[in-house]
């Protein structure tokens, strides 16, 4: 939700202004600390039980996306107000937002099998981005449902060459 967004939707307080601007600048998601040390480093005097009291209230009322990692929630702007996941950087923590075509529908066959009635559910991907995995030299994995061109699926060994999986 845009700083806009929230000034038209809700009550504006300097408070949640100051926590929209900050995690609009950020890709990735921050704990509610993270969003204080950033406001202070700036000058901003805003209390951590303050920060913590309104990202709660925004991730509540849907302006926020909040994951847990952990057992710490880490918040970020939502950009899309309908149901989504994520797919989220291990290491750096960039975020991106996914759709998983069928997923919902799956979700709701396999509860039912399980005779389990769905109340919610999130689903969060922790994986390294790119730019990270470049630092690592790993290699990005196959797209699903594809099949390596050259053979088995091969990974590298501790010199580097490839071997098989087999």
């Amino acid at each position: 939700m845009s700083i806009e967004q929230t000034a038209t939707t809700r009550r504006v307080t300097r408070p949640r202004l100051l926590i929209t601007q900050v995690l609009a600048e950020l890709s990735r998601f921050a704990t509610a600390q993270e969003i204080t040390d950033i406001l202070r480093e700036r000058g901003t005097r805003i209390g951590t039980a303050t920060a913590y009291r309104n990202v709660q209230m925004m991730a509540s009322q849907g302006e926020l996306d909040v994951i847990h990692v952990n057992g710490e929630a880490l918040y970020r702007e939502c950009s899309d107000q309908h149901h989504h996941h994520h797919i989220v950087c291990h290491e750096c923590g960039r975020t991106i937002e996914i759709e998983i075509p069928g997923l919902e529908q799956w979700i709701d066959k396999a509860t039912k099998q399980l005779k389990y009635q769905t109340i919610a559910h999130e689903l969060e991907i922790f994986d390294l981005c790119p730019k990270c995995a470049a630092k690592h030299a790993i290699e990005p994995p196959l797209s699903v449902g594809t099949s390596p061109k050259d053979g088995p699926l091969t990974t590298p060994d501790d010199t580097g060459r490839r071997r098989s999986n087999k």
